[in-house]
C-alpha cells in the first residue's frame, strides 16, 4: 500500500486528535410510569423524548472519575428552591422558570468514580430537601430507558412538597451532563500517535538537511542534492 506525505499527515493529525472514552453514570431505577399531567413542563420535556418518570429505587453511579455539568431547565413552584452540588449553588426566587429554550448555567464539578448518593440535591424554603435516593427526587426518563444502563446525560425532577406531595416533580428541573474528568489521551492513543510519526519519517527519509514536500505530487527533496 502506498502512503503519501498527505495521508499519513492527515492520519497523524486524526490520532492526535483522539480523545479519552466517554464518561457515563449507570443510573438504577424502579419501574417508572408516565410523566402526571399536572407537571407544566410535558412538552418540553416531550421534545426531548422524555415520558416517564422514576420515583423509587433510583441510583446513580460514575463509571469513572468524571466532571458533571448541571444546568437549570424549569421551575414550578410556591417556594424558593434550589440546587446544591460540591460547591456549586443555585437558588430560584420566582413562581415560575422555563428555561428549556436557553438553559440556566449552575456550573461544573469534578466528581470521584463511585456511587453519588449524597453528593448533589435539592433544597426548598417550605419543603424537604431531597438528594438521590429520597423520595422527592425523580429521574426523568425515555420510552425505552432500562434500568441499569449507562448515560452521559440525565435529567433530575424535584418534589418541594412537605406533605401530601403532589407527585409532578416540577417544582425544579435539572439536567446533568457528564464528561470525562481529563482529556488526556489513553496510552493506545499515544502509540498510535508514535507508530504514526515513526511511518511519517521513514516514507520521507527524515534526517539532518532533509525535508519533505508536496507541491503537486508526493517527493522527497534532499537539501544538499540540489545544484
Amino acid at each position: 500500500m502506498r502512503f503519501t506525505t498527505r495521508t499519513i499527515v492527515a492520519a497523524v493529525a486524526f490520532i492526535t486528535s483522539a480523545g479519552p472514552a466517554s464518561a457515563s453514570v449507570i443510573v438504577g431505577f424502579d419501574p417508572p410510569a408516565g410523566i402526571p399531567s399536572g407537571n407544566d413542563f410535558t412538552t418540553e420535556l416531550g421534545s426531548l423524548g422524555l415520558t416517564q418518570v422514576a420515583t423509587s429505587g433510583i441510583s446513580l453511579v460514575l463509571d469513572e472519575d468524571s466532571i458533571i455539568t448541571f444546568d437549570v431547565l424549569g421551575s414550578e413552584s410556591g417556594f424558593d428552591d434550589g440546587f446544591q452540588a460540591s460547591g456549586l449553588t443555585f437558588q430560584e426566587f420566582t413562581s415560575f422558570l422555563n428555561s428549556f429554550a436557553s438553559p440556566t448555567a449552575v456550573g461544573s464539578a469534578s466528581f470521584l468514580a463511585g456511587d453519588l448518593a449524597g453528593l448533589f440535591g435539592f433544597t426548598s424554603s417550605g419543603g424537604l430537601s431531597a438528594n438521590v435516593g429520597d423520595p422527592g427526587l425523580a429521574l426523568f426518563l425515555g420510552a425505552n430507558a432500562v434500568s441499569g444502563d449507562p448515560w452521559s446525560v440525565f435529567y433530575l425532577g424535584f418534589d418541594d412538597q412537605l406533605a401530601g406531595p403532589d407527585g409532578d416533580f416540577d417544582d425544579l428541573i435539572v439536567r446533568a451532563t457528564v464528561a470525562p474528568a481529563t482529556a488526556v489521551p489513553e496510552p493506545a492513543t499515544w502509540a498510535w500517535r508514535s507508530s504514526a510519526l515513526g511511518l511519517w519519517a521513514s516514507r520521507c527519509g527524515v534526517r539532518a538537511g532533509s525535508r519533505c514536500r508536496e507541491p503537486h505530487r508526493d517527493s522527497c527533496t534532499n537539501k544538499k542534492g540540489r545544484g
